[in-house]
């Protein structure tokens, strides 16, 4: 993780820009935990089946939610080569936001947007989800992703299609371990890593883009 150091410390201007775009999903995270965390405490003072025509932050099958919120934050690390010539980092942060539905207690589906960057790649888009519930507090995730922005070499971000497919096991609701398969302006890579959901990953998603922002501010 030595990389994430000069994420946060250098003051040039492409990192610069990695940070703010980085902080927009930071406040995006802001502005949807109050809602959610309103709504989780409605939930735990009405019985379960009126519960389930209300949304969660916590992410919960059914009868407990009926909808909930994706607020992940997480680390992947290439497998194979990272994109980019200069100073090639081997991981990625990433941001996600979203919202899901249960169509019954065993399987949820939605969408979410993403931000995947470090100081050297940005790709940012959409992606559908599905969440299998399999008992034991555990979950699988299957995502498909359409990449809609990246960055070239000079961390100039333009429109550039790309696609990527994550798969992750979720344990507790909360934390999980993901694969991802994607192609982008720099080929096809394979990604593993591990991310936070629900309030770990809104918090510590939210407070690391607003951290790196003022830190490259003040370079």
């Amino acid at each position: 993780m030595g990389g994430a150091s000069g994420l946060l410390g250098s003051g040039s201007e492409r990192r610069t820009a990695v940070a703010r775009a980085l902080a927009r999903a930071a406040v995006l995270c802001g502005l949807l935990a109050p809602a959610g965390a309103a709504a989780q405490q409605a939930d735990a003072s009405v019985a379960p089946s009126a519960a389930e025509g209300r949304a969660c932050f916590q992410p919960r099958a059914l009868p407990a939610c009926r909808n909930f919120w994706i607020t992940e934050f997480g680390l992947q690390f290439f497998i194979s080569q990272p994109p980019g010539v200069n100073d090639q980092r081997r991981w990625l942060a990433t941001w996600e936001v979203g919202w899901m539905r249960n169509r019954t207690v065993d399987d949820a589906v939605g969408g979410s947007v993403f931000v995947a960057a470090n100081d050297n790649a940005f790709r940012s888009g959409v992606r559908a989800r599905y969440r299998r519930w399999t008992g034991g507090e555990t979950a699988v995730d299957l995502s498909p992703g359409l990449i809609i922005f990246q960055a070239d070499q000079d961390m100039e971000i333009r429109t550039q299609l790309g696609a990527a497919l994550q798969a992750a096991v979720t344990y507790h609701d909360w934390i999980a371990l993901t694969t991802q398969i994607e192609g982008t302006s720099g080929g096809v890579r394979f990604l593993a890593g591990v991310r936070l959901g629900g309030y770990p990953g809104a918090v510590v998603g939210a407070g690391l883009p607003l951290y790196a922002l003022l830190n490259a501010d003040d370079s």
